[in-house]
């Protein structure tokens, strides 16, 4: 099993430095990185990284980030900006997030991402938002944040909330549902 420990790959080869206290605010109820307590540390680096997921044998992810930053329990890894590429088993790009910044949790169970978020899978579909979470364990994307998906078939859909499947292919948006269909049997419930 290929594995990758973030609190061993971020101390390895980081400078210790203090952090400023500026924070972005994200525009959900996911909460902006805390400031360390006066005098305390933090491993930070900055200047580009890329940092691969690993399930078993199989790559599930690639971060791509110009900062990221770890605190110094080791219990959050934040990253700004946020360019993430999510692979299936063969290998192939199932899904593709971008955004302002993002977190994510030592076990990594949780990805929260945050600002100007824009998601799409292989097919096309895209969503925009101003927060997304992937819960690693249910495999689903979720936000309660306005939202905005073009479909595969380029229709447009606005409303508040959103749950899907990991990969885009199977989702909702749960309230104010509001757009222009243009074709009926291209939306994931296929009305006929």
């Amino acid at each position: 099993m290929r594995r990758i420990l973030l609190p061993s790959l971020f101390l390895a080869g980081s400078a210790l430095v203090g952090c400023d206290s500026k924070s972005s605010v994200p525009r959900d109820t996911t909460p902006a990185p805390p400031p360390p307590p006066p005098g305390r540390v933090e491993a930070r680096f900055s200047q580009g990284q890329v940092v691969d997921f690993w399930m078993s044998d199989t790559l599930a992810w690639t971060l791509n980030s110009q900062e990221l930053r770890q605190d110094q329990s080791g219990e959050k890894v934040w990253a700004k900006p946020v360019d993430l590429i999510a692979f299936g088993k063969s290998g192939k790009v199932n899904a593709h997030v971008v955004a302002d910044s993002g977190s994510m949790d030592r076990n990594m169970r949780f990805f929260r991402a945050w600002g100007h978020v824009v998601a799409s899978n292989k097919g096309g579909m895209e969503l925009r938002a101003d927060s997304i979470v992937f819960d690693k364990e249910a495999n689903r994307i979720h936000t309660a944040s306005k939202v905005r998906v073009k479909t595969e078939s380029g229709d447009v859909l606005t409303g508040r909330g959103f749950r899907s499947d990991a990969n885009l292919n199977s989702w909702e948006i749960l309230s104010d549902v509001r757009g222009t269909i243009r074709d009926l049997n291209s939306l994931p419930f296929g009305l006929k």
